[in-house]
Order: structure tokens, then C-alpha cells, then sequence
């Protein structure tokens, strides 16, 4: 036991001594490496309390003959708002606190009718207007009061109720939804419309009810596409059988030696036989037993809808829904409908959506009821303050480590959409005629 001590007592003070020798110079990276974060958040914050925010109302068009690929052309111009200066950028962002803000797109049902709108930085007004407008040049787009006024301040309360619930994916971001191709049809009297179901219920709400839906994003960035390709092509390889590439760190310096090796025999055996070279695994060279020509028409599919994704432009989005009633009328019957809407978009070989935070009740308070009831009001009161004032993920964009949904503009665009002509809910909020310019013949008095 003494030898015990006594070593322990040597190490303590070997560390010591170390420490007391190079404190001056380990103390600011460690500092540093805990509290860069936090400064990060810090001014992120300050940053977005600085932003004006302005909300606009889309009147959808009498008539909507264009697909789900106009608005998708809407939200490819809207990757715009992404800064490429990556220096410039570094410097704004661990300095100013800058960060590539996002919009919200919401479909919103009250008052038995289906509203759309729009909250953004008003700087990017005349982007987001010009870009509709050149999809959809018979819509009106008018900046109004924010619909979340005329709610209370937090929600639930005494007299109404809600039900909230954050969408992310089953699988890895790689792998797509299903898409508006896949509903469109030839012929009008049979095209689908995902958007018709969701059309349907919000025109059936009776006046204290709300359906509320929102589509938060963000471009995703060079770094996070990227990754997210590799990734894609790391699943495609599997599929069509290719040998997977497996680089150890630790085998970096018997891998040179043993590749060294290689060519030394090769090079005294070059005058009686051609070369050997084995590949990155140790095995030699061989065609591959399995081609994407080999795969099955599942298989095909998959790769086919997965690179199709990558032709796309991505956006870290937060999908967001929350129904809202009076306590004494409250139902669930329209969060299984409003659950329906989202499970049109899934697809089991590809992807599909689940809810990843929820207003119910965490597994610690199902058994104690004073803990269930005080949970679940928590959850729900911060996914409604999350909705209310458009956070992009929990965070709010101001953390780099929470990871979100990225959905490619064909996804985004088959969630949202103008519904097509076809759809005929009883109280879809068309616009008859479109305000134009007094004529230029006028009398002014």
C-alpha cells in the first residue's frame, strides 16, 4: 500500500511540476477551445435581435395550371441569400456574428379558409416577391400584421389547448421523399395533388381552430452539400456492389512500406512477368462482380431518385406544425389528418417522416401524473414559442452542432405549393382578379 502512495505521489507531482511550468501557454487554448462556442452563441443572438422581420400573405392565382416545379424555381432563387465569401465570411462570423439567415414558408387554416404566407428579414423582401412573381405573375403578395397577434402569448392556457410536432427523417438526409413527379399525371382529371388533403381539412376548422404549418430554411452551404454527396455516393457504391475504400490512420506508414515493398518485387521481377498490383485493400485488381447494369429495378430506382436529389439545391429546414382548439372541443381527429398530409411524402426504400419532438409526454412522467401534465405543458410551450417567433432547429441557427433535415428544392416544393386549379376546396382563398395601375388617362380631379 505505501508503494502505492508513494507512486501516486510521484505522478501528482510530476504533473504539478509540468503544470507549473507550462500554464502560462496550455491555460488560453483551453479556455479558448470552452468558451469559443459560447461567444459564438453569444453574438449570434445579439444579431438576431437586431433583425427587422416583416410577414407577407400569398393570394393564390384563380387559376394555378403551373406544377410544384414553378415554386420550386421559387426556391432555388431564394439559395441566394447564402454568402460565398468564406474569408470574409470567417471574419464576419466569429466578429459580427453573421450567419445565413433563413424564411419562413407557412401554410396556415383559420376562419375555415387556407391562408399562405410568408416571414422573412425585410431585406430580402423584393427578392422573395420577385421570385414569385416571376412563377406566378397573377398572385398578390401584400405585407400584413403577423397572424401569431391575434393568438395569446403562450400556449396552452385556460381556454385553449394545442398539439405540436417537429418533422425530421427516418433515414440519412441522402435519401429523398416522395417528390411531385411521382403524383403528376398526363392527363389533369388524374394528377395528384399532395396539397389537397391539407386544403380539405383546413377549409372544414371551425372558428376557434388552427391548423398552423411552417417551413423554416436556410441554404445548406458548399461544405454541408458536399458532405452530404460523399455521403450519397458512399450509399450508391454499396448498392451497386463496389468495393468499399477502408483508409486506416493507423496503417498509413505499413501501408507505404508494404506499397514500397510491392514495387521493389515487381521491379526485379519485371524482365520474366508483367506486374502485380493489388488495391487499396490488399486484394488484386479484379472487375467488379456487380455493376449498376446488375442491380435490381428497387435498386435502380433508389440510385436513380438519390442522384437526382444531388442535381438539386439543399436547405437545413425545420418542419413544424402545431393544431390549436378550445379546450372543451378539442380532437384529435385533425392531428390524424394533418399526420396523413405527411405521410403522402412516404416511401420505404427511400425516406420517409417521423416526428422528432412532440408535445407528449416524456417516458418519465407517464407513471406520475403531476410530472406527466407539468412535461408535456413544457414541450408544448416551447415548440409554440419556437413556432411563433421562427426558430430554424432548437437552437435557432445560432449553434453549428445541431444537425436538421436538408431537403432538396423538389422536396421543399411538393410540401409546398399553390394548390393546381383541380383542387376545390370549399374555402381555398383564390384571387378573382389582381390589382393592376390606375390607367394613365385618369382625371386627377
Amino acid at each position: 500500500m505505501e508503494i502505492i502512495l508513494y507512486i501516486i505521489d510521484i505522478v501528482l507531482n510530476n504533473i504539478y511540476m509540468a503544470w507549473s511550468y507550462t500554464w502560462w501557454f496550455l491555460l488560453p487554448i483551453i479556455l479558448f477551445l470552452i468558451l469559443r462556442d459560447q461567444w459564438l452563441i453569444f453574438i449570434r443572438i445579439n444579431k438576431i435581435k437586431k433583425m427587422e422581420w416583416i410577414t407577407l400573405e400569398l393570394f393564390v392565382p384563380d387559376e394555378v395550371l403551373k406544377t410544384p416545379k414553378a415554386m420550386e424555381q421559387v426556391f432555388a432563387s431564394l439559395y441566394s441569400i447564402y454568402s460565398f465569401g468564406r474569408f470574409k465570411k470567417f471574419l464576419a462570423k466569429w466578429f459580427d456574428g453573421d450567419i445565413d439567415e433563413w424564411v419562413s414558408f407557412e401554410i396556415v387554416g383559420f376562419d375555415r379558409g387556407m391562408h399562405f404566407y410568408v416571414r422573412t428579414s425585410k431585406k430580402y423582401q423584393n427578392l422573395i416577391e420577385s421570385s414569385i412573381y416571376s412563377q406566378f405573375p397573377n398572385a398578390e403578395i401584400t405585407q400584413v400584421e403577423d397572424y401569431m397577434e391575434r393568438l395569446p402569448e403562450t400556449m396552452p392556457n385556460s381556454t385553449y389547448d394545442m398539439w405540436g410536432a417537429e418533422f425530421g427523417f427516418v433515414k440519412d438526409n441522402v435519401y429523398p421523399i416522395k417528390t411531385y413527379p411521382d403524383f403528376e399525371e398526363t392527363i389533369d382529371e388524374r394528377r395528384i395533388d399532395p396539397v389537397a388533403s391539407l386544403a380539405e381539412v383546413m377549409s372544414r376548422l371551425n372558428p376557434d381552430e388552427y391548423v398552423l404549418m411552417q417551413f423554416v430554411f436556410s441554404p445548406a452551404g458548399k461544405v454541408t452539400g458536399q458532405d452530404l454527396e460523399k455521403q450519397g455516393k458512399e450509399v450508391i457504391d454499396e448498392l451497386i456492389g463496389a468495393k468499399k475504400k477502408v483508409k486506416d490512420k493507423q496503417n498509413i506508414f505499413l501501408s507505404f512500406f508494404a506499397g514500397l515493398f510491392e514495387f521493389l518485387v515487381n521491379l526485379s521481377l519485371a524482365l520474366f512477368k508483367n506486374p502485380e498490383w493489388k488495391n487499396e485493400l490488399g486484394e488484386k485488381d479484379e472487375k467488379k462482380d456487380k455493376d449498376f447494369a446488375k442491380t435490381s429495378k428497387g435498386q435502380s430506382r433508389i440510385i436513380e431518385s438519390i442522384e437526382n436529389k444531388f442535381g438539386k439545391l439543399f436547405f437545413e429546414t425545420s418542419v413544424r406544425v402545431i393544431y390549436i382548439d378550445r379546450r372543451d372541443s378539442f380532437t384529435r381527429l385533425n392531428v390524424s389528418a394533418i399526420m396523413g398530409y405527411f405521410n403522402q411524402f412516404n416511401t420505404p426504400a427511400l425516406n420517409s417522416f417521423k416526428p422528432t419532438l412532440a408535445s407528449y409526454t416524456k417516458p418519465l412522467g407517464r407513471f406520475v401524473p403531476f410530472i406527466k401534465e407539468m412535461f408535456t405543458n413544457a414541450s408544448k410551450r416551447n415548440m409554440y414559442f419556437r413556432y411563433k417567433y421562427r426558430y430554424l432547429g432548437i437552437s435557432n441557427h445560432v449553434s453549428d452542432k445541431e444537425k436538421l433535415p436538408i431537403l432538396s428544392t423538389e422536396e421543399l416544393a411538393t410540401m409546398f405549393h399553390f394548390p393546381i386549379t383541380g383542387v376545390e376546396a370549399p374555402s381555398l382563398r383564390r384571387l378573382a382578379s389582381k390589382k393592376g395601375e390606375p390607367p394613365s388617362t385618369l382625371p386627377i380631379k
